[in-house]
């Protein structure tokens, strides 16, 4: 079964590199179809377990989303390619991925896109380090703030701060929760502003 996917990603690859031949009657790569097959071939990479090479596909199909102005796709194309390395267990890799990605997102103008990435990438890291996943929550939380989405900005900020509670940097906790404690304020949440209000109040007397 996997040698049969390998074998459908080369066939794939040989398309893609016809696509990207130039002639006296076709002046111009179709760098369009030659992004189309490459993701077919990181597909097959990817269900043979080879990721390594599932990667390369994708980047290339990003490559050529790229010249063809498809940014939106080539974001996403590169996101993938971070999923490969986190399916290796190399998690720093991973996350230059989505968060290059995040990049072209904001770049093509959807924020949004680019915030649930930044999430998903902070939950992928938080097992492994703190520091990066409340930097990567705090973005996210501040892309949804500049698009008024502050129901998710709260809620990643929320995040960012309890872990920044767990690594003692207590003046930045108590920074980051007074924001927290005043967005749930302006939605009208009063429930959670008075929970986080009472966080605070302890976090003081730590």
């Amino acid at each position: 079964m996997a040698a049969q996917k390998i074998n459908e990603a080369h066939e794939h690859i040989a398309k893609a590199e016809k696509c990207l031949k130039t002639s006296l009657t076709k002046w111009k790569p179709d760098f369009d179809s030659a992004a189309s097959e490459y993701a077919k071939a990181a597909v097959c990479f990817k269900n043979a377990k080879q990721y390594e090479q599932a990667k390369d596909a994708y980047l290339k199909e990003a490559e050529y989303h790229t010249e063809n102005k498809a940014l939106f796709h080539a974001a996403k194309a590169i996101e993938q390619a971070g999923m490969m390395m986190k399916e290796q267990k190399k998690m720093p890799e991973a996350i230059q991925y989505i968060e290059k990605a995040c990049m072209m997102y904001m770049e093509n103008g959807t924020p949004d896109t680019a915030a649930m990435a930044l999430d998903r990438a902070g939950k992928l890291i938080e097992p492994l380090n703190l520091e990066k996943a409340v930097d990567l929550y705090q973005k996210a939380a501040g892309v949804f703030e500049n698009e008024d989405r502050l129901r998710q900005a709260v809620e990643l900020l929320g995040k960012a701060s309890r872990l920044l509670v767990r690594l003692k940097r207590l003046d930045e906790a108590a920074v980051a929760l007074q924001k927290e404690k005043n967005m749930y304020k302006e939605i009208e949440n009063f429930p959670m502003c008075f929970k986080v209000g009472r966080l605070l109040l302890s976090e003081h007397n730590i």
